[in-house]
């Protein structure tokens, strides 16, 4: 299985998995009573979570990506060194 395929397979289940966790947050409500306070800062929680979260999410993507790079310089590094590449002699002159 290529590395593409393993990092599509580990993003879609990851995806699939935590997306019934991802609950939309309450909209906002207006006024000043003590409810309403509470509720808006319950809300604002419920927003940096959810960014937090997404963050999270886009740094292992980014991680990810790094490492998919990283794995692909070092095939291509191997694939140079089994070349046995003899570089040509100069004419001493």
């Amino acid at each position: 299985m290529s590395m593409k395929t393993t990092r599509f397979i580990v993003i879609t289940l990851a995806t699939v998995l935590v997306s019934p966790a991802f609950a939309a947050c309450p909209a906002p409500l207006a006024g000043d009573t003590p409810e309403v306070l509470e509720a808006n800062r319950e809300r604002l929680i419920c927003l940096q979570r959810e960014l937090s979260e997404k963050a999270d999410d886009y740094q292992v993507t980014v991680d990810l990506d790094n490492l998919d790079r990283r794995f692909d310089d070092l095939q291509l590094k191997q694939r140079f060194n089994s070349l046995q590449f003899t570089p040509p002699k100069v004419p001493d002159f």
